[in-house]
Order: C-alpha cells, then sequence, then structure tokens
C-alpha cells in the first residue's frame, strides 16, 4: 500500500496473528518498471490478514494502483462511488486507482483477506475485462486451494528477497493469480467443472462429442431448449465465434492430430469428421490453417 500517506488510516492494535505484508521498495519498482518482461503488469503490495479484526482502511483520494481484494473467510464491507458493497467468503472485488473508498472487516465476524496492489500498461486492460465480466455485482468464486497456494508462494518468494529472478517470477505469476478470478472456470479443477452452470461450456462439450456429424445451428439450439437466435446470441456473445464457426474450428484441430499421428488419407479424415465432400473439407482446411491438409501434414507430421 505505498504513497499513500495521509491518505490511509488503519485501525488496529498489534496487527494479526499470521499476516503477512510485503511492499515492493521503491528501487525495485523503478527497475520493474524498466524491465520489458514484466512492466507491462506488476505489483507494488500483496499480502494477507487474517481474521482482521478492526482492520479499516480509508483512502479520501483513492490508490496509485489498481487493488484486488479477496476475502477469504468472515466478512466486511467495501464503501465505493458512495456504494456499500458487503464481500463475504469467497468474493473479491477490484478497485480501480484514484477512486475514493474505504473498507473494513466486520465487527462480530472480521474478514481474513488477501491483496495485491498492481499497475502497468496492461493493468487497465486487466480492470476493463473484469468490468465486462462482472459489470457491478460483488463476484463469487469457487474456493480453490491452488489460488491460495499461489497466494502464499508468491510471498514465500519475496520473504527470500528481491532478487531479479524473485522479482520476475512473482510479477508473471501475477497473471495468473488474477486469471484464477476473471476465468475462474478454467482454474478449477478438471472434473470439478460445474459445466451445468455454464451454457457455453455444456454446449462446447456437446459440439466436441458431435465431431463426426454435420451439425446445425437450430439442432444445437434444439438441444439445448434454446430458439436458434438466441442460441446464437449468447454464444457468440460468450465466445466470440458463430457456432458454426466454432464447431469447425473443432473439426479442423482434430483434422490436425489425424494428420499429424496418423497415416489417414485426407478423403478418411473427411468422412470422419463429418465432412461429405473431401474438397468442402481441405477449402475449409486451408481457410482455417493456411494451408492445405496435405502440406499441413508434411510440415507437422510426427
Amino acid at each position: 500500500m505505498k504513497n499513500e500517506g495521509k491518505q490511509k488510516i488503519i485501525k488496529v492494535k498489534a496487527g494479526f496473528l499470521g499476516q503477512r505484508m510485503f511492499i515492493l521498495p521503491h528501487r525495485i519498482l523503478t527497475i520493474c518498471k524498466k524491465d520489458p518482461l514484466i512492466n507491462s503488469l506488476y505489483f507494488t503490495d500483496i499480502g494477507y490478514f487474517p481474521t482482521a479484526k478492526n482492520h479499516y482502511v480509508q483512502r479520501k483520494k483513492g490508490s496509485e494502483q489498481y487493488v484486488l481484494i479477496y476475502c477469504h473467510k468472515g466478512q466486511g464491507k467495501l464503501l465505493l462511488n458512495k456504494e456499500k458493497h458487503t464481500l463475504s467468503p469467497n468474493t473479491f472485488y477490484i478497485i480501480p486507482p484514484n477512486t475514493p473508498h474505504l473498507y473494513q472487516a466486520s465487527k462480530t465476524n472480521p474478514w481474513s483477506i488477501y491483496w495485491v496492489h498492481f499497475t502497468g500498461s496492461q493493468a487497465k486492460f486487466l480492470y476493463a475485462k473484469f468490468l465486462d465480466i462482472y459489470a457491478a455485482e460483488i463476484p463469487g468464486v469457487s474456493f480453490v486451494e491452488r489460488r491460495l497456494n499461489l497466494f502464499e508462494n508468491l510471498m514465500d518468494v519475496l520473504e527470500d528477497g528481491y532478487r531479479t529472478s524473485n522479482v520476475e517470477y512473482v510479477n508473471l505469476s501475477l497473471w495468473q493469480l488474477l486469471n484464477s478470478f476473471l476465468y475462474q472456470d478454467f482454474f478449477v479443477e478438471v472434473g470439478k467443472r460445474k459445466n451445468e452452470d455454464n451454457i457455453t461450456d455444456a454446449i462446447i462439450g456437446y459440439m466436441k462429442s458431435q465431431l463426426d456429424k454435420t451439425l446445425k445451428i437450430e439442432e444445437i439450439a434444439m438441444h439445448f431448449n434454446y430458439s436458434p437466435s438466441h442460441f446464437f446470441s449468447i454464444f457468440k456473445k460468450k465466445t466470440g465465434f458463430t457456432p458454426i464457426n466454432y464447431f469447425n474450428d473443432l473439426k479442423i484441430q482434430k483434422a490436425c492430430q489425424y494428420l499429424s499421428f496418423t497415416s489417414m488419407s485426407v478423403k478418411e479424415i473427411s468422412y470422419t469428421l463429418g465432412f461429405n465432400d473431401p474438397l468442402y473439407f481441405s477449402r475449409i482446411f486451408k481457410k482455417i490453417m493456411g494451408v492445405p491438409p496435405l502440406q499441413y501434414r508434411n510440415i507437422y507430421k510426427h
């Protein structure tokens, strides 16, 4: 929590048992700004406050960095832009720079929080993605032990000092840490994802099981009880691709594997992937991969 002087007020008597906090020295921040490997996204402060009774922070002019607060246990409140929000277990928020705010632990059930201040040229784009995904809500995330381990690992490395390798490692890992909040569905261990709560994952899973078929939008929409127009709209919004283009990408991805790892002919691959016309398959393949199937095989045969 650097460079905030009198803007910050913290009311605690003797800290919090088990607390950890690392504030990068000015000379290290200067190195971060100049290091092309990490200067697009790096943190200035990181820490963990367990059962943080009487924890209270007010910044009347805001912070110079983005501030991510992850409530691991307990409860607290955040006052931002005159709006009051409650943070409960496994919720988080990202506070933008130069925005007056106040946050504090609950008096009856004080929170345990992990937090990180970050900046860099890419930080504003990560924040924009946060707003795009979660809008004005206080987001909830699945509890994943790996996320806590990642926080702890970064602090363990910093505890060993500020060698260049230490600083680069923790800042490159910052991408994964932030991704665990923005793209939590991919961070949850395979086998534990709740696809029933994520219709897009379910649709893609269905597509992958039907690669030997020729599917129409109407057929996929009907399978998920959507009208074709609504299905098209939600899929395009979530993925950035039309359903059929995405389906063809999955088919060509599989075709690449066949070309690289089997001796199947282009004709056989075409039929296996639901293309009744091998010439049409070859045109689609070239459009997506940039080269015809046989040329791809010559380049990437294993």
